[in-house]
């Protein structure tokens, strides 16, 4: 994927200029233009007492204006009128054709940690770009990008991560961290008599093996430095650790269609929920929307 367009959430909070800090040293990067949305509710009959659509357009533009100047030259600003924040920013990278669009994190996650709010969990359902997650204090540090981590678990989804993962490699002339978890719960739950455990415990190892010759060849073919290993593990907190030894990690986003929501404890709900380093949620391939 070749970004040209990023946008970034900008309400002029905290959260909003982490996101604005990291689009502008994506942007900077990949060559890409920047716009910065912010988002003001709709007034058409206001009350007594209730602020006036103008002043509320007026406050947005003041505020992007601070953030642009602050973080981002040479970003274009956009001041949008809606009730929903999320519905207004898909609306806008739909209609400008953005690739990626970054948000901050929940204001509960912990300074330098990355964790997705109410909005990012909004737009995730069949987003058409990559969604972006900035650590709280993103806007504090200068951004840089020599390590990429990448989840790989081999399927469709993967694919598109691996592009994006790539293309900012190649961007950044960065090394691309290839790690491909292999499950190693039990089937327990499926009715697996205990006597054959040690059996499941041998496939394992042989997939485990299987996938690293896989990754060494396919890694032969990539234009960027590449380094790949496969573990036996929980998958969720094996990326989550992952996140702490690199720059920024993407994943890709097949586990959060709407029946994936229901469950607890996947491997993207894990990872999103506590990062080390900024989260880069790869659009579902066009065949899954």
């Amino acid at each position: 994927m070749r970004l040209t367009h990023i946008a970034a959430g900008a309400d002029g909070s905290d959260e909003g200029k982490d996101a604005v800090a990291l689009a502008a040293g994506l942007a900077s990067l990949t060559g890409a233009g920047l716009s910065l949305v912010n988002v003001f509710p709709t007034v058409l009959f206001p009350s007594p007492g209730t602020t006036d659509r103008a002043t509320l357009r007026k406050q947005a533009d003041e505020s992007l204006r601070r953030d642009r100047d602050e973080l981002a030259p040479d970003a274009i600003p956009h001041s949008v009128a809606d009730l929903s924040v999320s519905r207004a920013l898909m609306h806008f990278a739909q209609e400008t054709h953005v690739e990626m669009m970054v948000i901050g994190s929940s204001r509960d996650a912990p300074p330098g940690r990355a964790r997705i709010g109410r909005r990012g969990r909004q737009l995730l359902h069949d987003m058409p770009f990559a969604l972006a997650l900035a650590p709280r204090g993103s806007r504090t540090s200068a951004f840089e990008l020599g390590r990429v981590g990448l989840g790989d678990d081999g399927g469709p989804e993967a694919k598109v991560a691996r592009d994006v993962a790539i293309g900012l490699c190649r961007a950044a002339s960065a090394t691309l961290v290839i790690k491909s978890v292999i499950d190693s719960s039990y089937p327990i739950l499926a009715g697996i008599a205990p006597a054959s455990l040690p059996d499941h415990e041998a496939g394992g190892e042989y997939q485990r093996s299987h996938v690293q010759n896989e990754l060494e060849r396919q890694a032969a073919e990539i234009d960027v430095p590449t380094e790949v290993s496969s573990v036996l593990g929980d998958p969720g907190h094996v990326l989550r650790s992952v996140s702490d030894d690199v720059d920024l990690i993407v994943v890709g986003s097949r586990r959060w269609g709407p029946i994936a929501r229901l469950v607890t404890g996947g491997v993207g709900e894990t990872l999103v929920a506590d990062a080390g380093c900024p989260i880069v949620i790869a659009p579902r391939p066009s065949e899954e929307k």
